[in-house]
């Protein structure tokens, strides 16, 4: 089972006590340039892989905002799992259940979701990383939205795949647990 802070998650799990104690800290746009630094000095240069990089650099951030020791031979190692999963995770989709996106679907969930209401620490995240906000969430999050958009084609099919033989209710932590358990079982 996958606890709430695991990074190959396709959304982040919350519970009610996490809501409480895990509170997103104020960082200035100096704050996030200099973890943003730190990352590239520390991290990127050992990371062939472009995605790899980028995910390292996400987790870097994270666990920097939230004062956390980081091992860096530690954190490389977990973004080349998380890229191989997420990876696996958009090919199962594809190849078990015929799940694709185009890029113009995830150009609209975008301008729907995060272009619409613009977050505070995320106009001072992408200012840190010297881009727009468009670029931001267009180009180096899309990732994230691109399975974002997969994800909500998959739930009706996860649902009906799994509804009828679970004694649980099947909310979205639970649908994300089945179809997380379903793409390790390919790797």
């Amino acid at each position: 089972m996958k606890d709430a802070d695991d990074s190959s998650a396709p959304f982040e799990k919350v519970t009610n006590s996490q809501v409480e104690t895990k509170t997103v800290p104020e960082m200035t746009v100096g704050d996030l340039k200099d973890i943003l630094s730190d990352s590239q000095r520390d991290v990127a240069p050992q990371i062939n892989n472009d995605f790899e990089r980028k995910l390292a650099e996400r987790l870097y951030v994270e666990m920097k905002m939230f004062d956390e020791s980081i091992d860096v031979n530690k954190l490389i190692t977990r973004a080349a799992e998380q890229a191989d999963f997420e990876r696996a995770w958009l090919a199962y989709a594809q190849d078990r259940y015929g799940i694709v996106v185009t890029d113009e679907e995830v150009d609209v969930w975008i301008e729907n979701g995060p272009d619409a209401e613009i977050v505070e620490l995320q106009r001072r995240y992408a200012e840190a990383k010297e881009m727009s906000v468009y670029e931001l969430n267009h180009g180096y999050d899309r990732d994230q939205y691109m399975k974002w958009v997969v994800w909500e084609k998959l739930i009706p099919i996860i649902t009906e795949r799994y509804g009828e033989s679970s004694e649980q209710v099947l909310d979205n932590n639970r649908l994300i647990e089945l179809y997380e358990d379903e793409v390790k079982g390919t790797l």
